[in-house]
């Protein structure tokens, strides 16, 4: 007997022969990936070619790299990318390894046909009833489309039915409830590793909180509608880290009219920065200051130094 290469070989590397308990999915899963490392980015497609469910492969990558056959490379900076001489041909290069970093990159979702979500919906009671909660939370039936991007979140991201149930929920409190958006939002969860349970709930908790935070900021400088800047919302989650709340906003902001006869973030944040510094956290506390005043001097220099920072962070300077 010989083998019959024809025109396409796969290559593998020797460390296969020595992992041992490997199952027919893992083994599966490994000579496709040898035929294409970018599958590794995929998933979905990866478990059809490997006759196998999502969750299946990302088990079957991760055995492969606790057994040494496929591994990340950290570069400078800090995204992992696989050696492909470890289970490819020499020159080839491909990024992403474990599972997790596969999902984060990955550049599609499953794509059901209307055919399937049927069948999903009739074979997998906790799929059915996941479906069902989650158009109460949003408030409307969701067509093919959602549903795919439901199921994937489920299936692809590898989100519990309780994380995506708290998802949909936030997203509605904070008035986002597009599930395309959701999907993205979805991602961007996954590429932060915020994924229990406890850690959604403690990220949603912060998020709401800003969110409120924000749209009182916003009424009180006449900010409209429009979309923060990057510097602009830098402030006010500074602000909030402060401790500060809208009433203690609202000394800066009648200090900051009554200097300038205007609105302005960036006086007020030097305000606010100076109040910071100064170890001033409670209301009755600024009051105080303020009742009692400080060294003109000293305060002229530290205001003007802070409301430099902030002009430069907003590149007005």
């Amino acid at each position: 007997m010989k083998f019959d290469y024809r025109s396409e070989v796969l290559v593998l590397p020797a460390s296969v022969l020595t992992a041992g308990g490997a199952d027919a999915a893992q083994l599966r899963v490994l000579l496709w990936v040898s035929s294409d490392l970018s599958l590794v980015k995929k998933v979905n497609q990866l478990a059809k070619l490997a006759d196998c469910d999502a969750k299946t492969v990302r088990a079957a990558l991760e055995f492969w790299r606790a057994n040494g056959v496929l591994v990340a490379k950290e570069e400078s900076e800090g995204s992992a990318t696989v050696e492909a001489s470890e289970v490819a041909k020499p020159t080839q290069k491909a990024e992403v390894l474990t599972p997790q970093k596969a999902l984060r990159r990955a550049d599609e979702l499953p794509n059901y046909s209307s055919t399937e979500i049927a069948e999903l919906l009739e074979k997998r009671a906790g799929v059915r009833a996941l479906v069902n909660e989650a158009q109460q939370i949003i408030g409307k039936m969701f067509n093919p489309s959602e549903i795919n991007i439901l199921v994937g979140m489920y299936d692809y991201l590898g989100l519990s039915e309780e994380g995506i149930l708290l998802l949909l929920a936030h997203c509605r409190n904070i008035g986002k409830v597009n599930l395309r958006a959701i999907e993205k939002y979805a991602y961007s969860l996954v590429d932060r590793d915020i994924t229990t349970p406890a850690a959604l709930e403690e990220e949603f908790r912060t998020v709401e909180a800003l969110h409120t935070f924000e749209g009182q900021i916003r009424t009180m400088f006449g900010m409209g509608s429009r979309a923060l800047t990057s510097r602009e919302k830098k402030m006010l989650r500074s602000w909030a880290s402060f401790g500060y709340d809208v009433e203690i906003v609202r000394r800066a902001y009648e200090m900051t009219v009554s200097a300038t006869s205007r609105p302005s973030l960036p006086y007020a944040n030097a305000i606010l920065e100076r109040w910071n510094a100064d170890g001033l956290k409670t209301a009755e506390e600024i009051d105080r200051a303020i009742s009692e005043g400080k060294p003109k001097e000293e305060e002229d220099d530290f205001f003007e130094a802070a409301l430099q920072r902030s002009f430069r962070e907003l590149g007005l300077d």
